[in-house]
């Protein structure tokens, strides 16, 4: 696959896609207005200005793949607190004013987008019975769990899901992005989170109905988000830290070896590409891309005649001194605590899956999966640069050659890194004339 091809094209179906997902938005609003009842004025003002600010306070990108916005949260209770057209206008006008979007159309989009989330949201918690109003008042605890809770928390996986489907249909028309590679970011990265949004807002509908507190809830759920908000901010501002001593240890093996940073980044995007098909969650995805940065930083223990070798022109002695490497760099990382997962994954990299490599001869699973992955990501990486070995002209040549040494790689991750430079293609700055 040539770079042309695998650059980013946004496609023609791109306006009709956000036209299409507006049209939608517009008539949900207007049917759900004229069919279904109409929410009291009060609590729907309330809920909408609840949002906005949630919104306008939201911190996208906390690190890891992870966000934090509890404008979710008030779409859930809205479901239950003022219907189906008000948890369409709760999410329409909460997006409505983005202080950070330039472009007009993705703000229209992220409106529409919201208003279906909580009108589908409202929509599944009434189609399963959900209680509301003063009909909440007198219920057991039972019957609060059986009547509100679970319909609720139905009503948030129901809103996950539109919410993750239409972000990944956009991205995939607009940046090319597999529509099931981003379907599976997204819902690994905030499904989780969903559900707990889902708790939070039952609870907010149990304060407001069943404990008669109304409006006042809302103060008493707030209080605590903000200090969550406050807690999130500092957790991203660590991971963005760690990034940056991530960025100055690459930068170390770049003055002794310049062509060190572009593998490095290379065998990080596709280590990442291999952690997301093989199902990782978002923490597990960090350690393997780390490891894979800082595969080869132990190359800042090995003389600098032998890196700008020739592999084929070293003896036998001088390529174990290089491929020692792995514990040199292990244990110069040792002591930065965030990094300690990722010091196996560059430690065992050279490990075989049948137990016969080294440095300790481990096999199969007691491998760790960082390492097993790492070794997957720079063997492709030298089939496709090595200038001693035949060009590789396809994916399914890699695939061919990976499992030519059955016993050297794991054969899920192998399986993992075909699918993924079949979705992908090659990560950046590999030759043109190779094909998928």
């Amino acid at each position: 696959m040539s770079q042309a091809a695998t650059a980013t094209v946004r496609s023609r179906w791109l306006p009709a896609y956000l036209a299409l997902v507006v049209a939608t938005s517009i008539a949900t609003g207007v049917v759900s207005w004229l069919v279904l009842p109409r929410p009291e004025l009060g609590p729907l003002l309330l809920l909408c200005l609840m949002g906005i600010v949630s919104f306008q306070i939201r911190e996208p990108d906390v690190g890891l793949r992870i966000s934090f916005s509890f404008l979710s949260i008030i779409l859930v209770a809205s479901a239950a607190i003022v219907g189906v057209f008000g948890a369409w206008v709760v999410g329409s006008v909460s997006m409505l004013i983005d202080r950070r979007q330039p472009r007009w159309t993705a703000t229209m989009f992220n409106a529409a987008m919201c208003g279906l989330l909580g009108a589908a949201a409202a929509l599944t918690y009434r189609l399963l019975g959900g209680a509301e109003g003063s009909g909440m008042t007198n219920m057991s605890t039972a019957e609060l769990g059986l009547h509100v809770g679970l319909p609720l928390l139905a009503a948030d996986v129901v809103g996950c899901l539109v919410n993750a489907s239409l972000i990944s249909g956009v991205l995939h028309l607009d940046q090319g992005i597999p529509f099931g590679v981003q379907l599976r970011r997204v819902l690994s990265g905030s499904g989780v989170a969903y559900v707990g949004y889902g708790i939070i807002g039952l609870l907010f509908v149990i304060l407001w109905f069943p404990a008669g507190l109304d409006a006042f809830s809302a103060l008493l759920v707030l209080a605590p988000l903000l200090a969550a908000r406050w807690a999130f901010i500092q957790y991203g501002e660590e991971l963005r830290s760690h990034e940056r001593t991530i960025d100055t240890l690459v930068t170390a093996l770049g003055t002794k070896e310049p062509a060190a940073v572009d593998r490095s980044r290379r065998a990080a995007v596709l280590a990442e590409w291999i952690a997301e098909e093989l199902g990782l969650p978002p923490g597990q995805i960090g350690t393997v891309r780390y490891a894979a940065t800082l595969h080869e930083i132990g190359h800042l223990g090995v003389a600098t005649r032998l890196l700008r070798r020739s592999p084929s022109s070293l003896s036998p002695t001088e390529r174990r001194v290089i491929d020692g490497h792995c514990v040199v760099g292990a244990r110069m990382i040792e002591g930065i605590d965030f990094l300690e997962d990722a010091r196996s994954g560059i430690r065992h990299q050279h490990e075989r899956f049948d137990g016969t490599g080294r440095p300790d001869g481990r096999a199969g699973h007691d491998i760790p999966i960082a390492a097993r992955i790492v070794a997957v990501t720079t063997a492709i990486d030298d089939l496709v640069r090595d200038p001693d070995a035949a060009p590789v002209v396809s994916v399914a040549d890699v695939a061919r050659r990976l499992r030519a040494d059955p016993g050297r790689f794991d054969p899920d991750v192998v399986a993992a890194a075909v699918v993924a430079l079949d979705k992908h293609g090659w990560p950046a700055s590999a030759p043109a004339e190779v094909a998928s």
